[in-house]
């Protein structure tokens, strides 16, 4: 007998990317979408396409997520971000593991992610996994206001196929999530890690030096390079807002 899954996917304004996502999940038994009040028609293209859409104001990543799953009305979820496609032989897999009693908690799946249009089958984003199907009783959301994810109790085991993940698509995105993304962690970390003058100067370069010479950058061309340097100006720009917060703390 088929066990039931549910497909949960969170969007804000998603409207250009959504239906790639929520088509890749027709072997769901039901899609459940949690929209953050997009204004862009992201929440009518998941309707259309046979979605159940909720409407939940934005209240952080994690948050978020935890939310959608209390939405999955079945035992067997699976978490999927709206810049990510399940492939066929991915889906094919899954079919078949629903199709008798799941044997573990929860599986990791292989993610093949792309930076500026090129898939980075090379460096450190190459080696990518997320826990992405799972029981629902046995999650968890784990970690703070941003790089959060699921962790379970019980066995994981992982799957073969992969996870396309559409992401960075232009400089200017991946500008853009740096400035929300440091923004949201330096408010994690301002209170756990003292920041001194120099570290947004000095830190950064061995971060570059790890990704692009260390994890292989360097054989991704042009894409591993900006990659590498994302990553240490990331570094600098957390290291400036985590400072500033701990500077206006003293004030």
């Amino acid at each position: 007998m088929k066990v039931p899954l549910s497909a949960v996917v969170l969007t804000r304004n998603n409207a250009p990317i959504v239906a790639r996502c929520l088509r890749s999940l027709s072997f769901a038994s039901e899609i459940v979408v949690v929209d953050a009040e997009s204004v862009d028609g992201t929440s009518s293209i998941a309707r259309a396409l046979g979605a159940r859409v909720i409407d939940h104001a934005w209240s952080g990543f994690a948050d978020q997520r935890r939310f959608g799953l209390a939405q999955a009305q079945h035992e067997w979820v699976f978490a999927c971000d709206s810049d990510e496609e399940v492939t066929p032989e991915l889906a094919r897999e899954i079919e078949s593991i629903m199709a008798s009693e799941p044997r573990a908690t929860g599986y990791r799946i292989r993610r093949r992610n792309q930076f500026l249009g090129r898939w980075m089958d090379v460096g450190p984003w190459a080696r990518d996994t997320q826990l992405r199907l799972f029981r629902r009783d046995a999650v968890r959301v784990a970690g703070g206001s941003v790089h959060e994810s699921y962790a379970v109790d019980g066995a994981v085991a992982v799957l073969s196929s992969p996870l396309n993940h559409y992401t960075h698509t232009t400089i200017a995105e991946s500008v853009q999530r740096l400035n929300t993304y440091t923004t949201l962690e330096a408010r994690d970390r301002a209170a756990r890690r003292r920041v001194r003058a120099l570290d947004p100067l000095l830190l950064p370069p061995g971060v570059f030096f790890k990704y692009y010479v260390s994890k292989g950058c360097w054989r991704a061309g042009v894409e591993g390079f900006l990659l590498a340097a994302i990553t240490a100006m990331y570094k600098s720009v957390l290291y400036v807002k985590m400072r500033a917060l701990q500077q206006e703390s003293a004030r």
